[in-house]
């Protein structure tokens, strides 16, 4: 049996020893939970994204545009996902992206964590940005798009949101 932690809810379950490598289910949340390949939970925090809101599509002009701002947002998500600017022995916290691509293809963004206590120091803020625009956007000729990107970030002490 192998012991993991869910990324979203923070729920802690074991496994069989024959998911070794492959994803199993949360069964409190239903997430999608990586099972490392050695038995072994990974070290250093959980950086993983659970939710991905659009909350102005693109334009019909710009039909052709919403597949590379899926990819672009995606792409966004992964270089969050490999960052390592929260503690593995700190608390859980709820790291939110909001993300605007305007017109002619400018990305912006802010970073938000809840609760807020847990907010990174400068290099960590100055790691995810770097991160952020570090993606190349897509070019769009409408209006903005917008979309939030919602990350669970897993210390050793579990989701302030969830009880055990």
């Amino acid at each position: 049996m192998i012991r993991v932690q869910c990324p979203r809810c923070g729920h802690g379950f074991t496994v069989e020893d024959e998911m070794r490598g492959r994803q199993d289910r949360c069964p409190q949340c239903a997430t999608p939970v990586p099972v490392p390949a050695n038995g072994a939970a990974p070290a250093g925090a959980v950086v993983a994204l659970f939710s991905t809101t659009i909350t102005v599509p693109l334009s019909d002009a710009d039909a052709d545009v919403r597949p590379e701002f899926d990819r672009y947002l995606a792409a966004l998500a992964a270089q969050v996902e490999r960052l390592s600017v929260f503690t593995p022995t700190g608390p859980a916290a709820d790291l939110v992206v909001p993300v605007t691509l305007a017109t002619g293809g400018r990305g912006s963004f802010t970073v938000l964590v809840n609760p807020s206590e847990h907010m990174p120091d400068t290099a960590g803020l100055a790691a995810v940005f770097q991160a952020l625009f570090g993606v190349k956007p897509p070019v769009t000729r409408g209006p903005a798009a917008e979309a939030t990107l919602v990350f669970a970030v897993r210390g050793g002490a579990g989701h302030p949101n969830t009880s055990a």
